[in-house]
């Protein structure tokens, strides 16, 4: 069947090489993965060759279908990745098959729209958001100030603040930010109002003492033995898998690990989903203040009813009066899914911060 689509490639028309395009590429996201590499080098070889034969619409319609796709071949998607803007941006921000190196030298050699859109990625190197904020204009700075998943350098942190001075829109969107050195940071907050400053730096303050209290009590968690980690590892790579393929709800899962007891367990589950050391999240599982696992469960939007399941979990391995659930679970009510994401950004970041400086 692919063969036949290589003969129709020969079409001269451009609607056809147009329509063709579209079903190819309909085919190649329908079977994605499930195609051998001889298979994806074929897809690779049609496609390629029918960019430079239909109009940007095509070419549009073909980087909105495949951006996000892992298994796109490295070749197309760096062919689209130098085209215009607007056919560009999908794989720019999307996909997984830019490297590092890529995007570096992408951001080093394109224009203002492209830079956009590199910069709006999930996650970016600080060596590669220099660059955007060395070489973007405006837009660019402001959207890696907003993304949490850029990393920003010293310098480049110095120069945000040094922008937000006359730019209120970067300075809002440094103050949810939680990579700033303390100097920056105290730069940042003396351009805001004393009440603002004051609420800005008990916050700050606050998430640095739950994060240093994680990081100090992780190291004294006495490991399990190999054995058991290897059987933590089998019981929830399948559960993992189901939830990250949207046939398991997360709460469904926390509900049962919690009746069964299996707090370990779930915490390795939820350091895969959180991408975090397990130590944290089972330091966070076990400790006995509820701030901790309040703001990982609410920054993952578990609901109500599984994080009660967690903490009668919780209390009866403490051995805690059933009362404190109530407690808890009043803790977990007031705080919002935005406040609580924010939160674990902080912690997450000074945690590897703590862990590389150890």
């Amino acid at each position: 069947m692919l063969a036949s689509l290589v003969d129709l490639a020969r079409e001269s028309s451009s609607d056809k090489r147009r329509e063709l395009m579209g079903h190819v590429a309909a085919l190649f996201v329908d079977g994605a993965e499930r195609y051998t590499n001889e298979e994806l080098a074929l897809f690779n070889d049609v496609l390629v060759n029918l960019i430079d034969m239909v109009d940007i619409d095509g070419r549009e319609s073909l980087s909105q279908q495949i951006g996000s796709i892992e298994t796109t071949p490295r070749e197309l998607v760096l062919k689209l990745a130098n085209d215009t803007a607007t056919v560009a941006a999908p794989v720019l921000q999307n996909s997984p098959v830019l490297t590092d190196d890529d995007l570096y030298t992408l951001a080093k050699t394109k224009g203002q729209d492209h830079l956009l859109a590199i910069s709006k990625r999930d996650a970016l190197q600080a060596r590669v958001t220099d660059i955007l904020l060395e070489r973007g204009e405006q837009p660019v700075r402001r959207s890696v100030a907003a993304n949490p998943g850029a990393e920003l350098s010293d310098w480049g942190g110095r120069l945000l603040v040094k922008l937000a001075e006359t730019d209120a829109t970067l300075r809002e969107s440094l103050t949810e930010r939680h990579d700033l050195n303390r100097a920056n940071f105290e730069k940042l907050l003396a351009m805001l109002p004393v009440d603002r400053q004051t609420k800005l730096r008990h916050i700050f303050e606050n998430n640095e003492r739950v994060a240093r209290d994680l990081f100090r009590e992780a190291s004294l968690l006495v490991d399990d033995t190999k054995l058991e980690r290897r059987k933590a590892r089998l019981n929830t790579k399948a559960t993992l898998k189901d939830i990250r393929d949207g046939q398991r709800p997360l709460d469904e899962v926390v509900i049962e690990y919690s009746l069964a007891n299996d707090l370990y367990d779930l915490a390795f589950l939820l350091a895969n989903i959180t991408a975090m050391d397990e130590k944290f999240v089972r330091n966070v599982i076990v400790r006995q203040d509820i701030e901790a696992i309040a703001v990982l469960c609410r920054s993952l939007e578990i609901g109500e009813v599984a994080f009660s399941a967690l903490c009668k979990a919780r209390a009866r391995q403490m051995k805690a009066a059933p009362t404190v659930v109530d407690t808890w679970i009043g803790e977990f009510r007031i705080l919002s899914v935005a406040e609580a994401q924010r939160t674990m950004r902080f912690i997450k970041v000074r945690l590897s911060a703590m862990a590389a400086a150890a």
